[in-house]
């Protein structure tokens, strides 16, 4: 980063929406031109700024400085007063009426606009409608500087800055003095650390109500989004608040009181003493009473003899055969099985069956990869649950709910342990009193990557029937992938075979990183007339992302290796090409994305600056702005994979992910593979992480709340 002294030249290129600018200008100091990029409202061909900027090179138009922060250089010659007037800032204004205000104020141009702007009508010929705009233009800007200059020492680029003026205008100062943090949650890009910088820059008070209620919920938000509890421990809470906002207990609890008052909290006396976010406490328990209530209301009989089934239900085993009856009698039916224990064949049995009967059968997962795997097998259409229940991001809520339910007689979802709270609640309120439910999973993966543990937690109240699938069909046709699953969850030793390159489990020593990277792209070159490195059915797989063997290094030389073409656009310190395989990162409903899907990169309109990405048959539109919802998904984390199954999974676990190892992410990633699993490591590696046992216990009250429930007879 360095600091340079500019003259714009010319604009070249202005988005209004974003801010984002492309300028050629002169550097002052060292003389030539330059090209600049960045966040640079409300400036000009002939404007002297002072830019705080990083060089770079663009892969197509070369050698850029990427502004940081601007400053204007004071202007005191009478031509670069005009310029700056004339510059197309005002409507109407051209370089004859700016010239007749700066020879009639001189020096003093820029003082008079900014403190007396009603002294323009000193100016012969200069018509109010011009006044008017010009001392509102330059209103604003002043409104841009100061935001600037009192926010860009604390780490606050233009692009915040633009961002903020544009949703509160003149009163954003204002606004952010009495309280910053209103801007999380309304300005993207701005959680509570960058808002507590705001507010430390414009002078409010450490112990400030304001800062300390949002610190609060801060930490609450923080555990439910990044660890998926739902709840924390009063005491644990106020001792994480106390470390972050370095203020006294006395000033704590006067800040929770408040925000529980205001019902943005809620309190419960277990013991301990635990705080939850007010809108979870309110889910989890209309959760828990839908629940009881389904299973409560009494199940119509759906019984067929087995010699009455379709003829394509003779496919079943005997133990899939049964868990098919059981799903007749129960109102809600939870089916737990591990890799190759016939859960798609089962979904099959299960479609068949209620067909037969004439029910309305509804097939739905939470991904849209595993949703089209059902499809594929069944040969009926299958949806995620978000788009089952018809999400409207007018009104933020499902279409299908309590008072217009889902037109289904039995709604089977697979991978349910992936299932968050959030979306067990919908599915719940979607559908009626004579609905059906089967939820088939793996109890033994990991927990779903939203809130939560619904999986878990519903099997463990005890007051629903669980069906386990214990026999194991790819074990008998020798699958190793399957055997080593089953022995990464009963903490045995793994078995490992010739490593010839068609078996289906390979393990190649190494423990160091370069090397790993090394053998990783080999292992993609190697297969690649198979399973190209940009496909759906091959996947790469490690426990984090930093390092020199994360995910993001990964991400970065899979896609120099194999995706050879020009960046079309890059955010901060990733670029994407056409064909890159893409993930998203968050649940964008108006956009119907969600969480982990997958995608590949069309195309850049460069003139709208908006990048194209295919999701399933779903073309889906990305401002440059919002790009931060996308990442390269060449590799990506075991947590995001769960969910889906791929043909050849490559997968990392080395020395320098040890802190993160544990017989539950193992499992978990061993069973994402269907044909072929590739495993980089190192024995004393793998055997750490077999014998480290970490179930996943979220803090979560669903179990409870059902359980007070079938007690208190309600």
């Amino acid at each position: 980063m360095a600091v340079f002294k500019i003259k714009i030249s010319k604009l070249v290129y202005h988005d209004p929406s974003s801010g984002f600018t492309v300028l050629r200008a002169t550097d002052l100091d060292a003389g030539g031109k330059v090209n600049l990029v960045g966040t640079l409202p409300d400036v000009h061909a002939g404007d002297r700024l002072q830019i705080e900027a990083e060089k770079i090179v663009h892969p197509r138009f070369g050698h850029q400085l990427k502004v940081r922060s601007f400053t204007r250089l004071a202007l005191e010659d009478e031509e670069a007063i005009i310029n700056y007037l004339a510059a197309g800032r005002i409507k109407g204004l051209g370089k004859k009426t700016a010239a007749r205000i700066a020879r009639h104020f001189g020096p003093e141009t820029f003082k008079v606009l900014e403190k007396e702007p009603g002294r323009l009508a000193e100016v012969p010929g200069l018509n109010r409608k011009v006044r008017e705009e010009l001392s509102r233009s330059f209103h604003d800007n002043l409104v841009t500087r100061e935001l600037t200059l009192k926010l860009s020492p604390f780490g606050i680029g233009p692009e915040t800055v633009f961002k903020i003026q544009r949703e509160f205008g003149d009163q954003a100062l204002s606004v952010l003095q009495s309280d910053p943090f209103c801007l999380v949650g309304l300005i993207r890009g701005i959680g509570f650390g960058t808002a507590d910088a705001i507010g430390r820059a414009l002078g409010l008070a450490g112990t400030d109500p304001a800062r300390i209620r949002a610190g609060i919920l801060h930490l609450v938000e923080q555990r439910e989004h990044a660890f998926g509890d739902l709840y924390l421990p009063q005491d644990e809470l106020l001792q994480a608040s106390s470390r972050l906002l370095g203020v006294s207990e006395i000033h704590l609890l006067e800040g929770l009181a408040s925000l529980l008052a205001r019902g943005q909290l809620a309190a419960e006396d277990l013991p301990p003493p635990i705080v939850q976010g007010a809108r979870i406490q309110a889910l989890e328990n209309e959760t828990a009473r839908l629940l009881h209530k389904i299973v409560r209301t009494p199940v119509e009989t759906a019984s067929r003899p087995r010699q009455e089934w379709p003829a394509a239900s003779g496919d079943l085993s005997e133990e899939q055969c049964q868990a098919v009856e059981a799903a007749m009698l129960a109102k809600v039916l939870i089916v737990s099985g591990g890799p190759g224990s016939g859960k798609t064949t089962l979904i099959r049995g299960l479609v068949e069956v209620f067909n037969s009967l004439n029910y309305r059968v509804a097939l739905a997962a939470p991904t849209g990869r595993a949703a089209k795997r059902i499809e594929e097998n069944t040969g009926q259409r299958a949806a995620t649950l978000h788009r089952l229940l018809k999400f409207n991001p007018e009104n933020g809520q499902f279409l299908y709910q309590q008072h217009n339910p889902l037109p289904a007689d039995l709604v089977v979802v697979d991978e349910f342990s992936m299932v968050d709270a959030y979306l067990f609640h919908g599915l719940l309120r979607a559908v009626s009193s004579r609905t059906r439910l089967v939820f088939i999973g793996d109890r033994d993966q990991l927990p779903p990557v939203g809130p939560g543990n619904v999986f878990r937690d519903i099997i463990a109240c005890g007051l629903l029937p669980v069906f386990l699938l214990q026999n194991n069909y790819r074990q008998h046709e020798g699958s190793c992938i399957v055997e080593n699953a089953c022995r990464v969850n009963q903490g045995l030793e793994l078995r490992f075979g010739d490593n010839k390159p068609d078996d289906d489990f390979l393990f190649l020593r190494v423990n160091d990183e370069e090397t790993a990277l090394k053998r990783v792209l080999q292992a993609l070159s190697y297969y690649s007339s198979e399973y190209p490195a940009d496909s759906f059915r091959l996947q790469v797989l490690a426990p984090m992302y930093r390092g020199e063997a994360g995910i993001d290094r990964l991400n970065q030389l899979i896609q120099e290796t194999f995706q050879p073409g020009p960046f079309l656009c890059r955010r901060e310190k990733m670029g994407f090409k056409q064909g890159d395989k893409v993930m998203q990162l968050k649940n964008n409903y108006q956009k119907e994305v969600f969480n982990g899907d997958q995608g590949r990169v069309l195309e850049f309109d460069a003139k709208r600056r908006v990048l194209f990405v295919d999701f399933d048959g779903l073309p889906v539109e990305y401002m440059i702005e919002e790009l931060d919802e996308l990442t390269l998904a060449y590799a990506v984390s075991i947590h995001k994979a769960q969910g889906s199954e791929y043909d050849q999974v490559i997968c990392l676990l080395l020395p320098a992910h040890r802190r993160l190892l544990f017989r539950e992410l193992f499992y978990t990633a061993v069973t994402r593979a269907r044909r072929r699993f590739i495993l980089f490591s190192d024995e004393e590696t793998v055997s750490m992480a077999i014998r480290r046992s970490s179930p996943v216990l979220r803090r979560t009250l669903l179990q409870k709340r059902l359980l007070d429930l079938v007690e208190s007879g309600d």
